[in-house]
């Protein structure tokens, strides 16, 4: 698609499907579906926040949940649609998490891999990431796009944009290590700073304890996700994990809830 579009000099068209509530806090607005951030921390071995997960809830206009992951799954690949809504989310995410008492802290975004090769290799998209940043007092080293599932087509833009971020002093992760495309071989490709655990391996000690060696090799640090009971925290903990995610730590937060929330003392 055409990013011209989007990135016109004469309107902010993702602005544009803001819409503000009290306190600063917003949602979007695109297509008759109606999004909204919530936040899920991710913490250190002793509880303490790195950061933050932004994910989105979605509805439809007969006020219905409409299953994030399906929405996103049922666009092709880069198209407008895709773009745009990716955008939105990610704009969300930001401007909330600047009005909250945990505005220092760093915040994941999802982002599909042809919407990263996309906006990670033109330059205005970044150019106009980084002056929002700075209008909301943010700096880039707290931005980390998660990479999500991707086939080997997708290697050589993911890498060209990867680089092209980190001249800005923006991260990525490689999100559900484990799982269908992310393995060993791309982790060591792709060298992201953060490698994420698939959810469905935290139970797994040979597993994560082989994750962790990988993350080790290419100077990544660990996120184990789905984090749903103590026991799985202790042996993810125990085998080198760095950092965790799930149910058990919190669930997902409102932007509104998110000056209530207490980080767990383990």
């Amino acid at each position: 698609m055409e990013l011209a579009s989007i990135y016109s000099v004469q309107m902010d068209y993702i602005q544009s499907l803001v819409r503000y509530e009290r306190e600063g806090f917003v949602y979007g607005f695109y297509q008759g579906k109606t999004f909204h951030s919530v936040f899920q921390p991710i913490v250190d071995r002793l509880g303490q926040v790195l950061a933050f997960e932004g994910l989105v809830r979605i509805w439809d206009e007969h006020g219905e949940s409409v299953n994030p992951s399906d929405y996103f799954s049922s666009m092709t690949p880069g198209d407008e649609s895709n773009v745009i809504a990716t955008l939105l989310c990610g704009k969300l995410h930001s401007i909330n998490l600047a009005h909250t008492a945990y505005r220092t802290s760093k915040l994941f975004i999802n982002v599909s891999p042809s919407v990263f090769t996309l906006l990670a290799n033109y330059r205005q998209s970044i150019e106009h990431l980084m002056y929002r940043l700075r209008c909301l007092r943010l700096v880039s080293s707290q931005i980390i796009y998660e990479i999500t599932e991707f086939e080997e087509s997708d290697l050589t833009g993911i890498l060209q944009g990867k680089a092209y971020l980190e001249q800005y002093g923006i991260k990525t992760a490689l999100d559900d290590y484990g799982a269908c495309y992310a393995t060993r071989e791309r982790a060591m490709k792709i060298r992201a700073p953060y490698l994420k655990i698939d959810r469905s391996y935290v139970g797994d000690a040979k597993f994560v304890e082989q994750a962790v060696a990988v993350a080790r090799r290419i100077g990544a640090k660990t996120i184990a996700e789905g984090i749903e009971t103590r026991e799985q925290f202790e042996m993810c903990r125990e085998s080198g994990v760095d950092y965790f995610q799930g149910y058990w730590i919190a669930k997902p937060m409102l932007s509104q809830r998110l000056d209530q929330y207490q980080p767990l003392v383990i």
